[in-house]
Parts: C-alpha cells; sequence; structure tokens
C-alpha cells in the first residue's frame, strides 16, 4: 500500500497496513528533535527574509512601471510557470537524492541566480522584461526545495509532532515576512534594484550553512537504486491521493481553492497602490499584516491538538473565504485600507490553519520513500491552477476592478470549504 492511513479502515487496519520506514528513517524522539530542526529553520528564516525583501522590491517595481492587473497577472505566470513544469523532476529527485544536498543546492542556485541578474542590471539597466525574467528564473530555481523540504522533516521530528513542527515553522517564516516587507521597503527607497537582489545570496549561503552541519537520516534504503522510470515515478506520486479517499479530496479541493485564491497574491500590491491610491510603505504594511497573522496562527497550531486535521483544514477554508469577501466590499478610503490591512491578517492566520493540518496528514499517511513525490504532485496541482486562475482572474480585475476578484473569489473560496466538510464527513462514514 502507498498510503500509511485509509480514511474509512479502522485504526487497527490502518496500522497493519502501513509501509515500514528504511532503517535509516528514524526520526529522533522525546524532544531531540528540537534542536537540529529549529537550527534548520534559524538558517531558512534567514534566506526567507532575503528572498522576501527581494520579491517585495521586485513586486513594487513591477506595480509603479506597469500600474496594469495585466502585467502582474503575467508576472504572477512567471513567478509559478516554471515551478510547475520541474515538479514532477524535483519530486523525483526528492525521493532519489539526499534531500539534504537537494535543499542546499537549490538554496546556492536561487542566490548565485539573483547575482548574475544583478550584474547583468548593473551593466544594461532594470526593465519590466528583466524583471518578469528574474521572477521566472527563482522560480526555477526553488523549484526543487518544497517537496524535498517537505518530505525531509518526517526524517527529523516523530510523527506525533509534525503539526507543532509545521506550526512553529510557519510561524518562523512569517515572522521572516514581516521583516522581509520591512527590509525590502527600505532598500528599494533607498538602493538601486540591482543591488538589492545581492540579499538573495547571503541568505542563501546562511541557509546552506546551516542545513549543512545537522545529520539528516537517508531515507533510501541500503543498496536500493532501481532505473529511473519518470512517468512512471510521477504516477506513483499522484497515485497516492486516489488510494485514500479524504487525499482525493484534499487534491480536487486545492485545485479549486488555488484557481480562486492564487491570483490574489498578484492582485495585493494593486489593492493598495491603485485601489487606495497608496505607496510602498502601505504595500509593506499590508504584507507584514498578513505575515502577522501568520505569525500568530503558526504558534497557536503548534500548541493544537487536532483530532482531524482535515476538517480543520476545510473549516478554515470557509473563513478564508470570508475573510477574501469582506476585502472586496471595502470602500475607497483610509479607512478601508485600514480595515484591508487588518483583514490580511485574518487572511494570512486562516491560510495557516488552512496549510499545516493538510501539510502533518500527508506525512502521516504517505510512505516516507514516496512522499517526495507527493509533494511534487500536490505542488503541481498547486501551480497547474495558477495560471488558471489567473487567466480568468486578470480579465475579470481589468474589467470590474481588482476589488471585484477579492469578492467573487471570497464567495467562491467560501462554499468549497462548506461543501468540502460535507464530503469530508461522507468520506469518513
Amino acid at each position: 500500500m502507498v498510503s500509511r492511513r485509509e480514511a474509512g479502515g479502522s485504526v487497527s487496519e490502518r496500522e497493519s497496513e502501513r509501509e515500514p520506514k528504511a532503517p535509516q528513517d528514524v526520526a529522533p524522539q522525546d524532544g531531540a528533535w528540537r534542536r537540529p530542526y529549529y537550527t534548520i529553520l534559524a538558517g531558512q528564516a534567514v534566506s526567507q527574509v532575503g528572498s522576501s525583501a527581494v520579491q517585495f522590491a521586485l513586486v513594487w517595481y513591477l506595480a509603479q512601471a506597469t500600474a496594469s492587473p495585466a502585467a502582474m497577472g503575467v508576472a504572477g505566470l512567471a513567478a509559478f510557470l516554471p515551478g510547475a513544469v520541474l515538479s514532477p523532476v524535483a519530486g523525483i529527485v526528492a525521493d532519489r537524492r539526499k534531500r539534504k544536498l537537494v535543499c542546499i543546492a537549490s538554496d546556492v542556485a536561487a542566490g548565485i541566480m539573483a547575482v548574475a541578474f544583478a550584474l547583468a542590471m548593473g551593466s544594461w539597466g532594470v526593465s519590466v522584461a528583466a524583471v518578469i525574467a528574474l521572477l521566472a528564473a527563482r522560480a526555477a530555481a526553488t523549484a526543487f526545495q518544497a517537496p524535498a523540504m517537505q518530505a525531509m522533516v518526517p526524517q527529523i521530528v516523530p510523527e506525533e509532532s509534525l503539526v507543532e513542527a509545521g506550526g512553529m515553522s510557519q510561524a518562523i517564516s512569517s515572522a521572516s515576512y514581516i521583516l522581509g516587507p520591512v527590509v525590502g521597503g527600505a532598500l528599494f527607497a533607498a538602493f538601486p534594484l540591482a543591488l538589492i537582489l545581492v540579499t538573495d545570496l547571503v541568505g542563501a549561503l546562511v541557509a546552506a550553512a546551516t542545513l549543512g552541519v545537522v545529520p539528516v537520516p537517508d531515507h533510501r534504503a541500503k543498496g536500493e537504486r532501481p532505473r529511473l522510470h519518470p512517468v512512471r515515478e510521477l504516477r506513483d506520486g499522484l497515485a497516492v491521493f486516489w488510494e485514500d479517499r479524504v487525499l482525493t479530496q484534499v487534491i480536487v479541493s486545492l485545485f479549486v481553492f488555488m484557481v480562486f485564491f492564487m491570483p490574489l497574491s498578484s492582485f495585493y500590491p494593486l489593492m493598495t497602490s491603485d485601489y487606495f491610491g497608496l505607496g510602498a510603505f502601505e504595500g509593506s504594511l499590508v504584507e507584514m499584516s498578513w505575515a502577522l497573522g501568520m505569525l500568530v496562527a503558526g504558534l497557536a497550531v503548534a500548541k493544537a491538538n487536532f483530532a482531524n486535521e482535515v476538517r480543520a483544514s476545510f473549516g478554515a477554508t470557509v473563513a478564508l473565504g470570508a475573510t477574501c469577501l469582506a476585502c472586496g466590499l471595502l470602500p475607497k478610503s483610509f479607512g478601508g485600507w485600514v480595515a484591508f490591512a487588518v483583514l490580511c491578517g485574518a487572511m494570512g492566520a486562516t491560510a495557516t490553519c488552512y496549510d499545516v493540518p493538510i501539510v502533518a496528514y500527508m506525512q502521516k499517511s504517505i510512505a516516507p520513500q514516496k512522499l517526495g513525490r507527493a509533494f511534487s504532485a500536490f505542488q503541481i496541482v498547486s501551480m497547474v491552477s495558477t495560471p488558471v486562475g489567473l487567466a480568468v482572474a486578470s480579465p475579470v480585475a481589468e474589467a470590474l476592478g481588482v476589488s471585484a476578484w477579492f469578492g467573487i473569489s471570497g464567495v467562491a473560496i467560501a462554499l468549497l470549504g462548506a461543501v468540502m466538510l460535507v464530503l469530508e464527513g461522507k468520506a469518513r462514514r
């Protein structure tokens, strides 16, 4: 069996169907996992501050240079499409190679890519096309990290602590993203864009160094190096979602959710700059509010004990939809912007409550040797839905305004969460 926790079966049946872990793939017990895990998170936090600062500067350059939802939609495609294309390979690499080395290589590649573009921009100048190309290059360089890092967590963290680890990871990442826009806004106001890109390399080197000093068990069975069959191995990654009825609901609902939700990330700057008529400083405060909501929710989730991770996630989907709808109904005023900033904090919190339980459920339910491909498949579905969402959302936002898409997406996401709560209950009967 691929899945280690079949929906609808008894606890004893699910335990008996588990695939055994490789001898090397045993996470430390009794809290011993915290020191190595938090060492990795500390390095990732530094890297994320640099990355989010660079991302903020790039997005604000585009927002000021174009003031166009269509251009921001193209930028969103550039930031996600390379990951969608490379995800099948990334999942296979995460399962076949040492995941620690995959993460280090991804970090270093992203830093080197940023410096290469910085040198090019310093020589030939900054343009909209160059910034969009850089967004695509950064996405390609980091495509291998997400499935490898998520699949590596159960090698360090015991099963009963996965939600705690996920919540703390989200909290630390959120703290980094709070600092990122502040750093990015300050750098954007004081330095040329080419110089700002260098911060990406500094963060990448710190992340690689901290990960390098932490011993991570090898998830691969000794002596097992089967011949590479990319199509079959990708099919195995997708198969885990069809063999567990709850995971089937998760992957299908993820696609629908991302179609409506992901365009919002491209439209956030335009809500502040175009709809409310404010600048980069106010935009950075909105980003900080989102990250602060994620931080608070991450700390709360780390202490939570979910009886049903999937129902918790679908319940958060309903709440997230309600906050999106409220954003779409705000007036064009400074008071409206203040409410928008507060609601963005609520959106960040509910997004964390959606994401962390789902990831923990997957880490518990899927065999370790297939986790990389499973997370890769999860990422593929997420990324494939992004261009679909942008293709629909961009013309709607051009015609009706960005606030209209917030309202439309809010209604759709809330309805999706309600429907999935009903279906999940039926699947477990």
